[in-house]
Order: structure tokens, then sequence, then C-alpha cells
């Protein structure tokens, strides 16, 4: 008679994939998201943001030198509609391991990229989704359950006022806390982040430049540090693939910062007339041949913003409806943007919690 499989996994190795590697097959929902996500393909990037902003009890334990990154294959799609996902492994000190007895010595770190431009009431829930298939897919696998640290990282045009924790989602008496989940969200708002903590790995410096000042009509200074930055760190294929990057994520979120702005800006820090091989041939050559692909995909962006504006117009009507007052006019609509409409979502759906019960 075969013996049963061991319960665990006797390597203790979470199942990993490069951190280097293109995610190509991710769910990437908005500018935002491919920014932070090709950051945080690069290991030096990711162990800066988080030596720089996890929340210092969360690394008091936490070994970074260890950082590598799990594979996320097997959530479920319905899952990745809402947020592009990474999924961390780290080891926890060895002290820690032994003085809890724990099971394995790696910690899971799951980090949200929120791409929406207001907090969400129901992310608590998203990430609690998430968490549970990790550890279904752990069990699935033998493996012992690891520990798993929530963290969403935020780029709203407000603050996050939602819910952080289950507790606040779902009050209930304190006598009825033991019996049900409780989990808090540490959140990274990256637009109210202080200049001076956007330091760390060059990548990383260049993403949260970007990030906190993309909307600005007033990009100019911020995109010279940028190039500045690229210019001082980087060569050839790779400086020529974040330029790229940067292009495509300033043309997709600011009105102002043109092309030919760009050009303008890009010759201040490499030749106009490039010499073969260097980073602006690179670019050019580049620019040639994907230059029809850039316009499908500037015009794929404006059709999703387009959509977007009138699933909101939509949802806005229906919530005045449930409130009992007069529904907008197109008219009213008129030259609104996406984050103008969500910020009325959210002022419309603050009213219907806060309706005096009858």
């Amino acid at each position: 008679m075969t013996e049963p499989a061991d319960e665990t996994n006797p390597s203790d190795e979470p199942m990993r994939k490069s951190i280097d590697s293109p995610q190509s097959e991710e769910a990437i929902h908005s500018p935002f998201d491919r920014l932070l996500n090709r950051a945080l393909q690069h290991t030096e990037a990711a162990r800066s943001l988080l030596k720089s902003h996890l929340p210092r009890e969360l690394l008091e334990y936490l070994n970074l030198d260890t950082l590598d990154f799990a594979d996320t294959s097997f959530i479920d799609a319905n899952l990745k509609r809402r947020f592009a996902d990474r999924l961390f492994s780290v080891e926890v000190s060895q002290e820690v391991v032994k003085a809890l007895g724990m099971k394995t010595r790696y910690v899971h770190l799951l980090v949200l990229i929120d791409h929406k431009s207001t907090s969400d009431s129901h992310a608590v829930v998203q990430m609690l989704g998430y968490i549970v298939r990790i550890w279904e897919n752990a069990i699935e696998n033998r493996q012992p359950l690891a520990p798993i640290i929530p963290w969403v990282i935020y780029n709203g045009a407000s603050p996050w006022r939602a819910a952080r924790s289950l507790h606040e989602l779902i009050p209930v008496p304190e006598s009825w806390k033991r019996y049900l989940p409780a989990m808090e969200l540490p959140i990274l708002d990256i637009s109210r982040m202080a200049d001076e903590a956007m330091s760390g790995e060059p990548v990383l410096q260049v993403t949260l430049m970007l990030l906190k000042y993309g909307r600005e009509p007033e990009l100019d200074a911020v995109i010279r540090s940028v190039f500045r930055l690229i210019a001082e760190h980087f060569h050839g294929p790779r400086a020529a693939s974040l330029l790229d990057t940067v292009r495509k994520y300033v043309m997709s979120v600011n009105p102002v910062v043109g092309e030919e702005k760009m050009n303008q800006l890009f010759s201040e820090f490499w030749p106009v007339k490039p010499e073969p091989g260097s980073v602006a041939d690179q670019l050019l050559n580049k620019g040639r041949q994907e230059g029809r692909r850039e316009g499908e995909i500037r015009g794929e962006i404006r059709g999703e913003i387009r959509g977007e504006i009138r699933g909101e117009i939509k949802l806005i009507r229906t919530l005045q409806s449930i409130l009992g007052i007069a529904q907008s006019t197109e008219e009213q609509f008129s030259g609104a943007s996406l984050e103008q409409l969500q910020a009325i979502t959210e002022s419309l759906q603050s009213q219907i919690v806060n309706r005096p019960t009858q």
C-alpha cells in the first residue's frame, strides 16, 4: 500500500518565478498599473520600495535580501479583473520562526495595485479573496500555509476614505469579533507622498515621480528630472526601454504634454541627430517600426476611457435614482473627466451609506 504523501512540502520552497521576467500575461488595466508593474519587475526597485515604504512593524522581521517573485498563475481570472497584483515571497528571521514554531520560514507579501482614481470600499474583500485562493493553492500542493501580508498601492486623486479593515466595513458587536475574519489593509498613497520619500533605486524614483506628478499640467520640470536620472544611471537598450515606458505613460495620462513637447525635452539630454546604436537612435528606430501600433494603443486607451466614462455616468444616474434626486443631464456631464465623475460617484455612495434609517 502506497504511503500517503507528506502534508507539507519538505523543501519549504514557495512556487516562484523570476522577478525580472516580463509579465506579459497579466491583466494590466491602466497606465498607472503598467508603469508600477514595470518598476516592480526589477528586484532592486521592488526591494527599495518595500524597504522605504512598507510599515516598519512589518519590515522588522523580514529579510528583504531574500525577496523573490512568487507564482500567481493559479489566481482565478475573475479575481484579476479589479487589481493587477504582485506576490512576493520573503524569508522571516530565524529567531521568529523558532520562537513561534512556524511551519515555514517564508511569508508572502501580496501587493495590490489599485488602478481606480477613487478609493474602493470593497478592496478589503477583494484582498481576502486573493489570500484565500493562495492558501487553497498551498493546500492543493501540500505546502505549509504561510502568513500573507496585504499591501495596497494607491494613486487616486483624492485621499483613501474607504474601509481599510473588515471590522470597519462590516461592524459587529465586540463580542462577535473573535468569530469573524479580521484583516486591515496598509495603504501606500503615492499621490500624497512627500518628495523626499521618493528616493532609492533609480527606476523606482522615476516611477514614483511620474505617478505623483503625471497628471499635472506643468510637468516639464518633472520630466527633466526623470530624463536626468535615466541619463545618469542607464545606457543602451535598458535606457531606451525605460524612456519608451516613460513616454507612453505621460502621453496616456497627461492631456497637455504632447509628442512635440516630449521630443523637445528629450533633445535636451540626447542628441537630435543620434549616432548609430545610441539610446536616441534606438528609440527613433523603434518609433518608426511601432508608430502604427502606438497610434492603435492610444486609440485603445482613449476608447477604454470613453467606455469607463459611459459606465460611470450610468452608475451616477442609478445612484441618483436610489437617492430619489433628479438624474443629471448629458449637458451637465459634458466635458467632465473620468476622475471628476468617479468623485461624484463616491459622494453619492457616501450619501447612500449615511442615510438615516427609518
